[in-house]
């Protein structure tokens, strides 16, 4: 494959598929260019989803000024791109005099970034709003404009866009060298060499290596917090109401701690846990931490018996850089690479991410003219789990594979799976996390082998060569003599 493009985006999670969709709106030929089979696999398939209203962020900082002007597009995204977004507020709970003192200077920080709402309640109150908290509290801070949305769904509707208004895209290749000249770059990939007039270099974890590719120094990336989140069924998501989060302590080895309730009314905990990583691929999930993420739960919502209603778990490396901030900048070497290094919050900040990126390739030289039919919206997939009975009775009529429930845990039905094939799921985590197929409580042992012969059938290809999750981790083990 040889491949000439305006701008080649190196990395396909949050960051790379908010850029996108903003080069998108210009007449420019565009690639994203993903190592993983999908997007979304990185950092951003770890995240616990929370919109942050931004009050723990510094005024002064990148990160703070990209959160203030997500906010201010937030509801647009969801309209353009058909997003669900559940505003259920934060607690932060204080259980001494210096948790007080925290939460009380947590406010006057949020007032001063011009959030609206925040409240200090008492204990009384903060049992009436959530019973299973600890009964040891005294007082917490009230966020009321704190939300919970699905990760993956924010990743797959701004490369969907994206892709619908002509940006290209090439899944399952890592870039290996990239070759800067007068003209531009010669980036060479595991499936071929792509000719680049620019480079948004939006690879996460991997963001420093890809800079040193076209020897660029500028910044440093670390990954030694793995975070650890327990998923548990949706029978015990209504216990916890809100985001649920104790007072941050930098000193202690499990320093933040959440217990929160999904966008799908499952419910999530949460830790950080500061210990090493073996490598930057390093995702397994340790007992461990596992115990210490469930003793930080505890310590907020002692009432609550998490063990026996755990249905899966997972880790992943959160990418922390030297700067301490955002990294969103066009590289000292060469102002037509421009660096998207993004540390937490990424994801609450990524509608504000893509239009700066744009921002600084314009600065630097890259001519931007608005395309004329440019068409911001997407539709969300139809789920018959949320259509009413009526509703159901005429969806089937118009489509009998939406009658045909192959995830029954999730209520996920044929025709959702087709569905999300169309939309660009090749693996078989592709088709769970655009539809949860295989995120409920048999963990897929029901729907696996019927999700791997659709994706088989609608793919044309024998089920010995559907995979998992792209990279050889086939689904069915081949045959042999």
């Amino acid at each position: 494959m040889s491949k000439n493009t305006d701008v080649l985006i190196i990395g396909g999670g949050i960051a790379g598929t908010s850029v996108a969709r903003e080069l998108s709106r210009y007449e420019l030929e565009v690639t994203l260019i993903e190592k993983e089979a999908d997007v979304g696999w990185g950092q951003t398939k770890a995240s616990y989803a929370i919109c942050h209203p931004g009050a723990r962020w510094a005024q002064g900082t990148l990160t703070h000024r990209m959160m203030v002007e997500s906010h201010r597009m937030w509801d647009q995204i969801v309209e353009e791109l058909d997003l669900d977004l559940s505003r259920i507020g934060e607690l932060v709970l204080a259980f001494n005099d210096i948790d007080l003192q925290y939460i009380h200077a947590l406010k006057q920080q949020g007032e001063k970034n011009g959030i609206e709402g925040l409240e200090i309640i008492d204990r009384n109150e903060t049992l009436r709003l959530e019973p299973q908290v600890n009964p040891g509290v005294l007082a917490a801070l009230h966020l009321p404009t704190a939300g919970v949305f699905n990760p993956f769904e924010l990743a797959f509707a701004y490369f969907e866009n994206a892709r619908a208004n002509g940006v290209g895209a090439i899944m399952d290749s890592e870039v290996t060298e990239i070759h800067p000249d007068n003209r531009g770059f010669n980036v060479e990939t595991r499936c071929g060499e792509i000719r680049a007039g620019y480079i948004v270099n939006a690879s996460g974890l991997f963001a420093e290596k890809t800079a040193k590719l076209i020897g660029a120094n500028d910044f440093h990336i670390s990954y030694g917090t793995k975070s650890t989140c327990l998923i548990l069924d949706r029978c015990v998501g209504n216990l916890v109401n809100h985001i649920v989060t104790g007072v941050a302590d930098p000193n202690a080895f499990n320093r933040f701690r959440v217990v929160m309730p999904t966008f799908h009314r499952n419910l999530l905990v949460y830790t950080p846990i500061p210990e090493p990583s073996k490598s930057i691929e390093d995702r397994a999930t340790e007992k461990r931490a596992l115990d210490l993420t469930l003793q930080s739960a505890k310590q907020l919502t002692p009432g609550i018996d998490f063990e026996p209603h755990m249905t899966a778990s997972f880790s992943g490396l959160t990418a922390r850089n030297s700067r301490g901030d955002f990294v969103i900048e066009a590289s000292q070497k060469n102002p037509a690479f421009v660096n998207v290094a993004l540390p937490p919050p990424g994801i609450t900040c990524s509608p504000a991410v893509g239009k700066e990126a744009v921002e600084i390739l314009r600065r630097s030289g890259l001519p931007l003219r608005p395309k004329p039919h440019f068409n911001p919206f997407r539709k969300k997939m139809k789920r018959i789990r949320d259509a009413s009975q009526a509703e159901t009775v005429q969806i089937v009529r118009q489509n009998p594979r939406y009658g045909h429930i192959v995830c029954r845990c999730e209520s996920v039905s044929e025709a959702e799976i087709i569905e999300a094939i169309g939309r660009g799921a090749t693996t078989v985590d592709g088709i769970k996390f655009r539809t949860r197929a295989g995120m409920g409580r048999c963990q897929s042992n029901f729907c696996g082998p019927q999700v791997a012969a659709i994706l088989a059938e609608e793919l044309h290809q024998p089920i010995e060569k559907v995979t998992k999750k792209g990279h050889g981790s086939f689904y069915v083990a081949p045959k042999t003599s």
